[in-house]
């Protein structure tokens, strides 16, 4: 207000001056009789420069002090910021001395500390922490396509929020990537004591997400897991969260058990009668293979795909490897049940026979026996000692083009987007994609964060077995077929098909010239 009032009084005064002048110089053009239509209070006019005057004393008197120039010498180093203008420097205040801090506090201000220090898992939105790609996501939008990448602890917050339940689903099946599954469940206990008071929705999720995380562990449980799901327990019963509690101890039991299971017993591998193979319709055995499979590949835990994309071991990946070799197996039983015909037209019923079977396995998109027997019709060994005709060489080749392992297996790729469940995927293919895909790119972002697009990618592909495996065919079994599969453990091995196929058909010796 000082300031409008002395630029009023300015302006007031400089519009005097021009109107003394102008009627100063009208005088001297029309005479001394001229007299201005305008008229000035002179006292009014001297009132106010007074005022004016005392108010400027008053606004830049320093009298007896002495002013601080400190201040004004720093004002050149102050650097201007990108977010918007800086801060005026304060004055240092000097505060009065505070008494010395006891033990208890010193303490109390370092745990203080270390909480600071920790913080991210004690916030109760890590968004902040996070990097994303096109900004945080909106309420209605999924996060999991905007989150980048962030830190251990940010991530396991983040959780925890569940605001979206594919990114929940992708920590619980690919935390083992980036921190061991003991200190995740540490961290979501701490977690959980943290906000038991403040925040119980909080508290909730991270009972969910340690129930989630603990029944994905199958064979990879530990008794240090056991420990801590245990003293977890006990701590849920403390606090009268006596449902959570009780599912925690299932689930625990559950996994538990599993490990435990003894492994089944493999029928031994004696020859069953080639002729009843004849007797049977390709229809039914192909639906009896199809529920067979499907029965080993829905026991596949997702768990077990990335230790055995990391290191394939029956140890760690039982499953896996069961069904891996379930299609080894196949393929070997179907080249043995041809080589070992004596005859020139058992081999050429029992190849004939085996086709039709293919066929309808692929109308039941089962692509993993398919390929397996398509494996063994166009094995070296088992051609060279058949004759086809125009029409089966035809069937051959189209389902060859179907199964080609050209550009990546791309007729392959494509019948499989376009099939809906009940299916059963090339189990290779999916392996090879998410080996290429977890070897092909960083653990870590260049700023040391964990790299979570590398995991959700993972996620998608887990996941897309997973969708395959949500429905089964539900087949009757018929005890015949299954009697005479015998588990597909009669075969003969590579050598050993080579071998019989030379006694059928001798190669021709080139004469030496």
């Amino acid at each position: 207000m000082k300031f409008v009032k002395r630029l009023l009084l300015v302006l007031w005064e400089k519009r005097r001056q021009f109107l003394k002048w102008k009627a100063k110089n009208y005088t001297q053009l029309i005479g001394d009789d001229y007299q201005p239509s305008f008229s000035i209070d002179e006292d009014y006019f001297q009132q106010a420069v007074i005022q004016h005057q005392q108010d400027k004393e008053d606004y830049y008197r320093i009298g007896d002090a002495k002013r601080d120039d400190s201040i004004y010498q720093t004002f050149h180093k102050i650097e201007l910021s990108k977010t918007g203008p800086p801060t005026p420097p304060r004055r240092t205040i000097i505060k009065p001395a505070l008494p010395p801090k006891t033990i208890a506090e010193t303490t109390q201000s370092e745990e203080s500390t270390d909480v600071q220090r920790e913080g991210i898992i004690y916030q109760a939105d890590p968004a902040a922490e996070l990097i994303y790609n096109y900004g945080p996501a909106l309420e209605s939008d999924t996060l999991h396509c905007h989150i980048r990448g962030g830190s251990v602890d940010g991530l396991i917050a983040e959780a925890t929020v569940y605001r979206d339940m594919e990114f929940v689903e992708t920590v619980i099946f690919t935390h083992t990537t980036f921190i061991p599954t003991e200190e995740l469940l540490e961290k979501l206990i701490i977690r959980f004591e943290h906000f038991r008071e403040s925040n119980p929705v909080i508290c909730e999720n991270c009972v969910k997400l340690f129930i989630g995380v603990l029944g994905h562990v199958w064979t990879g449980l530990t008794k240090p897991m056991i420990n801590i799901t245990n003293d977890f327990t006990e701590m849920l019963f403390k606090y009268k969260m006596l449902r959570e509690a009780q599912h925690l101890e299932q689930t625990l039991a559950q996994q538990y058990y599993y490990c435990q299971a003894p492994a089944p017993s493999l029928p031994s591998a004696t020859e069953q009668p080639w002729a009843t193979f004849l007797k049977l319709k390709p229809q039914q055995v192909a639906l009896q293979m199809t529920q067979i499979d499907m029965e080993k590949f829905q026991q596949i835990k997702m768990c077990e795909i990335l230790k055995y994309v990391k290191v394939p071991s029956e140890a760690t990946s039982p499953n896996v490897c069961s069904f891996v070799h379930h299609f080894n197996s196949v393929s070997s039983w179907a080249c043995t049940l041809i080589l070992r015909r004596d005859t020139k037209e058992n081999r050429l019923r029992v190849y004939r026979r085996l086709l039709s079977v293919m066929e309808h396995l692929i109308k039941l998109k089962n692509f993993s026996s398919s390929l397996a027997l398509l494996a063994a019709l166009s094995k070296t060994a088992v051609k060279r000692v058949v004759h086809l005709s125009n029409k089966q060489e035809k069937i051959l080749a189209s389902s060859l083009e179907l199964m080609d392992n050209s550009e990546s297996f791309k007729k392959l790729r494509t019948v499989l987007k376009q099939s809906k469940p009940p299916s059963i995927p090339y189990l290779g293919l999916c392996i090879a994609d998410l080996t290429f895909l977890l070897l092909g790119n960083p653990d870590l972002l260049q700023d040391g964060n964990t790299n979570f697009t590398k995991r959700y990618g993972a996620y998608t592909f887990m996941n897309n077995i997973r969708r395959h495996q949500e429905v089964g065919y539900n087949i009757p079994p018929k005890p015949e077929i299954i009697t005479f599969f015998n588990n597909f453990s009669d075969y003969m091995d590579d050598e050993s098909l080579w071998t019989r196929s030379e006694e059928i058909k001798p190669r021709v010796k080139r004469k030496q010239k």
